[in-house]
């Protein structure tokens, strides 16, 4: 496997080498934003559709990825690892190296989980991959919530594990505008007084304050020991580096878990940070078919992080 190497962030405006680009083709007008706007050099090109929930401008978008030389892959969850394999296999990587370009705006956490364990189990030696992300325009949140129906590991490989089961769990929360939902998993846990919760400080205001607002119950538990913590959304690698380290000292006392509600940038540096770390599990909490789609559009504002994986070889073997 893989080891993560670097992270840095990169240039939105910055001209893609990459050998494979990969997006969603979902049914939000911002899953061909980033492809619409900025030009990939790519030679091969997917978009991965979905199975269900067809609506919106999900035919809109298929006709984009169609004209514009991308293959569509229409498949749902339970066949995206295997599909997104197989295409890889067939491609022919250069000095056992590769580099992705990848737009997350859109995939949901289930399917990103199972591209950054597909990208550190490659059988390569370098993999680097420069990730894309949509921020959306200010959408109101549902008020009628759909109830909460999975509460696991977002897939198996990112369960984490320990070596220590008699240490308490703790969690790392980060916090969306969905009402009440990370209470909830709090509260099922019953972890109060073991929650660090990151709220998100973005380019559009509505949305920090419809977060502080639609967790004002968990924020008034945890913010007087200071354990709500901001973030920049348009600084993700700092966001990674704040929470390796909160990570790394929750684990001399706890058993940690990440739990990434909020926008998709911070599930993905949930993932990063659990690569580093085998004993942490990043769970997905969700309400399935049963949450009601939302055609979140583009608001034009865009974050790139680039990234890196290395074969490490052991001193053992040398």
């Amino acid at each position: 496997m893989l080891k993560l190497t670097f992270i840095h962030g990169a240039g939105v405006d910055a001209g893609s080498t990459a050998d494979v680009f990969i997006a969603a083709c979902g049914y939000e007008g911002r899953a061909r934003a980033w492809a619409e706007g900025f030009e990939t050099a790519a030679t091969t090109k997917l978009a991965f559709g979905f199975a269900s929930q067809l609506e919106f401008e999900y035919q809109a978008n298929k006709t984009w990825f169609r004209e514009n030389n991308f293959e569509i892959i229409e498949v749902g969850d339970g066949d995206f690892r295997e599909s997104l394999e197989h295409r890889l296999e067939r491609l022919n990587f250069i000095d056992s190296s590769a580099h992705f370009e990848i737009d997350i705006s859109c995939f949901n956490r289930f399917r990103l989980a199972h591209i950054i364990d597909i990208l550190r189990t490659l059988p390569l030696r370098r993999v680097s991959a420069t990730f894309r992300y949509s921020i959306a325009k200010f959408t109101a949140p549902v008020e009628d919530s759909a109830p909460t129906i999975t509460v696991q590991p977002v897939i198996p490989q990112f369960a984490g594990w320990t070596t220590r089961p008699d240490r308490p769990p703790a969690a790392v929360v980060g916090l969306g505008y969905e009402p009440n939902k990370a209470i909830g998993i709090v509260d099922l846990l019953e972890i109060n007084n073991a929650t660090w919760a990151y709220y998100p400080l973005g380019p559009i205001d509505e949305y920090h304050d419809e977060v502080l607002r639609s967790n004002d119950s968990l924020l008034k538990m945890i913010r007087l020991d200071g354990r709500c913590l901001p973030y920049d959304l348009q600084e993700p690698v700092q966001l990674f580096h704040e929470m390796n380290s909160l990570v790394d000292m929750l684990r001399g006392h706890f058993n940690p878990v990440l739990i990434p509600f909020g926008p998709k940038l911070f599930a993905l540096v949930s993932l990063l940070v659990a690569t580093v770390h085998d004993d942490v599990g990043v769970w997905r909490v969700s309400s399935g078919n049963l949450e009601k789609p939302v055609n979140r559009e583009s608001s034009g504002h865009f974050i790139s992080m680039h990234v890196g994986f290395e074969e490490v070889v052991r001193t053992d073997e040398l």
